[in-house]
């Protein structure tokens, strides 16, 4: 900003013929305008002007800065317009990640409310169970299910959430229902496969006490919506977010297992690396997404 400020300077000072007329027009002593003009002729390594007591040239470096500064400051201009209309023009785009099966039954339906309101921002979504690191992806929004790490990132709580483990009732009939965590052992189990590891360690809490199973099973998918899809199927049993399974459960396409041993509250948020100078779509989809979620927190009560 100092430079753009120093080139404004140096247009005066060439337009007004002399520091003293340029100092007057700028509100500043010949002294403060002779200091400010070496200390542009310093950063360039070059001299700008050849001055004597009755005249004053533009050396050839001069003339070639006097030349192209209009075009210079104009385009600094336009981008800090640009910049600051930015915080409250809803036009641009908004990336968000969230799980692939949460993504498919209530995100992408949400976004098209959100669209069908504000058509001049466009949605990207990354729809994986994979956790992506927001800041190094450029996402602007992340849901994400389970309990948060301390993070400097901003949160907002969506609804409440707890993590079942369902089958078919189809599976059910045919290998029975586990009644204690150690049964859990005996049934096909469907893993999610992240980037990172395998998710087939189980946790289940009574009364306070946490029970770890390592499950075992035929088949794992990275794909949250593919893992309900087999269970539906009858293949196996899989553990899922009550936003992924509620209506299935409310159907009767699943049936809930274990369920005294998976009460423990499980989160739902929304985070974002943008604060206080957060745009303006960003934040009106926060809201919306808030809300959103809000409404449908009521029907899920009877689960959680």
């Amino acid at each position: 900003m100092d430079r753009i400020q120093d080139l404004h300077l140096f247009r005066t000072v060439v337009r007004a013929g002399s520091l003293t007329s340029a100092g007057n027009h700028l509100g500043l002593s010949p002294a403060a305008m002779s200091g400010r003009l070496k200390a542009l002729e310093a950063h360039y390594g070059v001299s700008l002007l050849k001055r004597s007591t009755r005249s004053m040239n533009l050396t050839p470096e001069g003339r070639l800065l006097f030349e192209n500064s209009d075009r210079v400051i104009e385009e600094f201009d336009t981008l800090e317009a640009t910049l600051r209309r930015g915080g409250s023009d809803l036009r641009g785009s908004i990336t968000l990640t969230c799980p692939s099966d949460l993504g498919r039954q209530h995100v992408a339906g949400m976004v098209d409310d959100f669209l069908a309101e504000n058509p001049e921002i466009q949605m990207r979504m990354f729809l994986t169970d994979n956790v992506l690191d927001i800041v190094e992806t450029g996402c602007d929004v992340a849901i994400r299910y389970g309990n948060l790490p301390d993070s400097a990132l901003t949160t907002r709580r969506l609804g409440p959430n707890r993590r079942l483990i369902c089958c078919a009732p189809a599976y059910a009939e045919r290998h029975g229902m586990p009644t204690t965590p150690h049964d859990l052992g005996q049934h096909n189990c469907l893993a999610l496969l992240r980037s990172d590891r395998i998710m087939d360690e189980w946790e289940l809490v009574k009364d306070g006490e946490t029970t770890t199973v390592r499950i075992q099973g035929d088949r794992m998918s990275s794909d949250g919506f593919a893992l309900r899809q087999m269970a539906m199927e009858g293949v196996g049993l899989v553990r899922k977010s009550l936003w992924d399974v509620a209506d299935d459960l409310k159907s009767g396409r699943l049936l809930s297992v274990l369920d005294d041993y998976t009460r423990t509250p499980f989160g739902f948020h929304l985070l974002t690396d943008h604060r206080t100078m957060m745009p303006r779509r960003i934040r009106l989809f926060i809201d919306f997404a808030v809300r959103y979620f809000k409404r449908l927190s009521g029907e899920l009560v009877a689960y959680v």
